[in-house]
């Protein structure tokens, strides 16, 4: 089976404009992310929305501070740690997924780079195509 990932280019922001958050009425840039502020703008806005996965990257390859796709700075922060993990830093969740040197989480779908010098915790590897 052959996936196909759409690609899009970090400094096209055209994706802004028809966001659910555009015209909200909601600080996702504070002074000072509380964890309440987070859990409302994911629950709110960001949950549902068609653009979270172009948000999240623009946002990690920006380095952008703020609430972006449901995730806070600190969390980015996290997955941009090479590290091998027992759960997602986002959701939570154990069921994670491994092709050198990713790891994905199938709860959510987010994705980091596995230290490699380490086993996985918690992945299985991912089936191999078959030949």
């Amino acid at each position: 089976m052959v996936s196909i990932v759409e690609y899009f280019s970090a400094d096209d922001v055209v994706w802004q404009t028809n966001a659910p958050c555009a015209t909200a009425d909601f600080d996702f840039i504070p002074d000072t992310e509380t964890d309440a502020d987070a859990a409302e703008a994911e629950e709110r806005w960001c949950r549902t929305c068609p653009a979270r996965t172009r948000c999240l990257a623009w946002a990690m390859l920006h380095r952008a501070e703020g609430y972006w796709a449901g995730t806070t700075t600190y969390q980015r922060d996290q997955l941009r740690r090479v590290r091998t993990r027992a759960k997602c830093p986002l959701c939570q969740a154990t069921e994670l997924v491994y092709a050198d040197p990713h790891e994905l989480c199938l709860a959510c779908g987010v994705s980091w780079i596995r230290d490699v010098r380490e086993e996985p915790i918690a992945a299985t590897p991912l089936p191999q195509p078959a030949a």
